[in-house]
């Protein structure tokens, strides 16, 4: 009985005036987007190094913040961690610039290492959701998790010049496709 309750989907409420009228910048930003993910594809090592290069200012922004919350708030307590914490996200940051390939292989192994451990945990949580419906569809996306774990850690160091500019593009490319599909839905529905 309680299945059947949970099967009944609500309806969708009804689209906005708002995003009706603008409808035209949400298919300006997926199409954009569409364009980016498949330059980040095309060319993936300066996708990748771009990448780096955008966590790398990042990092050197927050060290700065730190160290300037440090000296604003000298009398509060933990003014030498905010310190240190400062000068370790400056100097990664700085590092990061310095030396780009040897940061993008740290940040691929890093990947290789989250899509490995994310990979392991869908697959074990997938057999313990087993009994329930579309327990399936958890186990593949673990699988392919670790498969695509496995196979940028046995590749390095050779895909730590397309691994993250490649996923990051076909992130981009998907996302846009959906905000120009949702975009195109809303002009249709009015």
């Amino acid at each position: 009985m309680e299945t059947e309750q949970i099967r009944q989907i609500e309806p969708l409420p009804n689209i906005g005036e708002t995003e009706k009228k603008i409808w035209h910048w949400l298919l300006g930003t997926g199409i954009f987007t569409i364009v980016l993910g498949i330059a980040a594809i095309l060319l993936p090592f300066i996708a990748t190094l771009t990448i780096e290069a955008l966590l790398a200012v990042v990092f050197i922004i927050a060290g700065i913040t730190y160290i300037l919350n440090a000296f604003q708030s000298r009398q509060s307590k933990g003014l030498v961690l905010r310190l240190i914490t400062g000068i370790l996200y400056g100097f990664a940051g700085i590092m990061l610039l310095m030396f780009p390939l040897q940061g993008a292989f740290s940040l691929t192994f890093l990947l290789s290492i989250l899509f490995v451990l994310a990979g392991a945990f869908k697959i074990v949580l997938a057999l313990y959701l087993r009994p329930l419906p579309s327990w399936g569809w958890l186990m593949f996306s673990g699988a392919i998790d670790l498969l695509l774990g496995i196979i940028i850690w046995i590749g390095l160091p050779g895909t730590a010049r397309w691994a993250i500019g490649l996923l990051v593009g076909v992130e981009l490319l998907f996302s846009g496709w959906a905000m120009t599909m949702f975009a195109l839905s809303i002009k249709n529905s009015g």
